[in-house]
């Protein structure tokens, strides 16, 4: 990638399945110093631009990127909103450097979600009005309609499932940021009530909150600075057909599309280019088809799950969801094994990293980001 670009610091705040004893507000400003003082940038002088990952629907009133400057340092600056994943709000900032708009810029996503008293209600607005609101179909309905679809014509058992569950929520016990982790048998996890068959209670990342600030600048500045950085090697987001209107369920185009773009970019000769590995896991069959999507088959996914290549974290199954701040979570790790600050799920000296992202039912929309370098 042209105009090279990195991450200098990365802050966060939370990790919990409810925070109350701080904002919505008050946990970005504490994730946001967090990461300036990890930069070693005063926001006031050094960022050029700030942007927040936000969806006003999840946060209760419209307009809410009103309510971010101050809490970012961006008060009287340039602050643009993303209602969308974090990775793509990295995106945003890659092309604010990358065109000369700032030399440095903050990326701030969140997750309040306890806040909201009836998830499924804001849920059901991103449906379609007229073919699927009606029918009552939710998301996680939608889920176990695709998961029944992608196990048949994938060949995934409830086995490899239960494995791939095992291990995210055994890796988690080891991870600070973790909410859900445990140690679980195959016959726990499979055993569990449907919530809408075959998709499990254990097959689905609960609700957390946190917020995250990652903050990139170019390589020039960087230079010029003295700042060690991870280096952003490529970034993309795709949009495809939903498989409830017709796209693939073995491989969705969305993933499959941005890894190949992310690769070309980064010059990556397939998934196994990559030391560590975090992708999206909102539901465990997620998982093996985003692992799918890149190349990687039913055993060998399962096998590179259970290893710990793949979300060494823990990943959402054992963290939490973090709606928005999703991606902006996998990058956070992904900077963290690189920088060799991953506690006891550090991965032996890991060089290059890929997170990858969806933002969740009914979309078709996920994003990809390729790492390297940290130490």
């Amino acid at each position: 990638m042209p105009d090279g670009v990195c991450i200098v610091g990365v802050g966060y705040e939370g990790f919990r399945p409810s925070i109350t004893d701080v904002s919505t507000r008050e946990l970005m400003y504490l994730a946001a110093s967090k990461a300036y003082a990890d930069a070693g940038v005063d926001p006031r002088k050094d960022v050029g631009s700030f942007i927040c990952c936000t969806e006003d629907f999840w946060e209760g009133w419209s307009i809410t990127d009103e309510m971010v400057p101050d809490q970012v340092g961006g008060a009287r600056r340039p602050v643009c909103t993303v209602p969308g994943d974090g990775i793509i709000g990295m995106g945003h900032a890659v092309m604010h450097i990358r065109s000369g708009v700032a030399d440095v810029v903050s990326v701030e996503a969140h997750s309040k979600v306890a806040d909201v008293l009836d998830k499924t209600a804001v849920e059901n607005l991103a449906l379609d009005p007229v073919y699927h609101r009606p029918v009552g179909a939710n998301y996680d309905v939608l889920a176990g309609l695709e998961m029944s679809a992608f196990m048949k014509r994938s060949g995934v058992t409830r086995d490899d499932l239960s494995c791939a569950v095992k291990a995210e929520k055994a890796r988690a016990l080891r991870n600070p940021r973790s909410s859900y982790g445990g140690r679980l048998s195959l016959k726990e996890i499979g055993g569990t009530g449907p919530i809408a068959a075959p998709l499990m209670k254990n097959d689905k990342a609960e609700f957390a909150e946190a917020g995250i600030v990652v903050v990139l600048a170019s390589e020039r500045w960087a230079k010029k600075n003295k700042k060690d950085g991870v280096s952003v090697d490529g970034l993309t987001w795709r949009s495809s057909t939903p498989w409830f209107e017709g796209g693939d369920v073995e491989e969705p185009a969305y993933a499959a599309d941005s890894f190949k773009s992310v690769a070309k970019q980064s010059g990556a000769k397939g998934a196994r280019a990559f030391d560590v590995l975090e992708l999206d896991d909102t539901y465990s069959y997620k998982l093996l088809q985003h692992l799918a999507s890149i190349g990687v088959g039913r055993s060998a996914g399962v096998e590179m799950v259970e290893e710990g290549r793949v979300n060494p974290s823990g990943g959402s199954l054992g963290t939490g969801y973090l709606i928005e701040a999703t991606g902006s979570h996998k990058v956070l790790e992904c900077v963290l094994q690189l920088r060799g600050e991953a506690g006891g799920n550090q991965v032996r000296r890991p060089e290059t990293a890929l997170a990858l992202s969806w933002r969740g039912n009914p979309t078709a929309t996920g994003a990809a980001i390729a790492l390297s370098g940290g130490r």
